[in-house]
């Protein structure tokens, strides 16, 4: 059992090394990968900011004015 831990944090300890040599390759796929992934994201971001735009508003209007009717 001994034997699995030091495996285990040997091998954990070994992938997160950086690699001496790294050969990269990114092909036209990636790259609209990629560029799908940014494009996909801002358009998620901005379907929430509309859909949440009146609570937001709200928030801050109810968060920076007085209420006047408190005694």
């Amino acid at each position: 059992m001994q034997f699995l831990y030091e495996y285990i944090i040997v091998s954990t300890v070994r992938g997160l090394m950086p690699a001496l040599r790294e050969h990269a390759y990114l092909d036209p796929g990636s790259g609209s990968f990629i560029l799908q992934l940014i494009v996909a994201s801002l358009l998620g971001g901005l379907f929430l900011l509309r859909r949440y735009w009146n609570k937001i508003i709200s928030f801050f209007r109810n968060l920076f004015t007085r209420d006047n009717n408190k005694d």
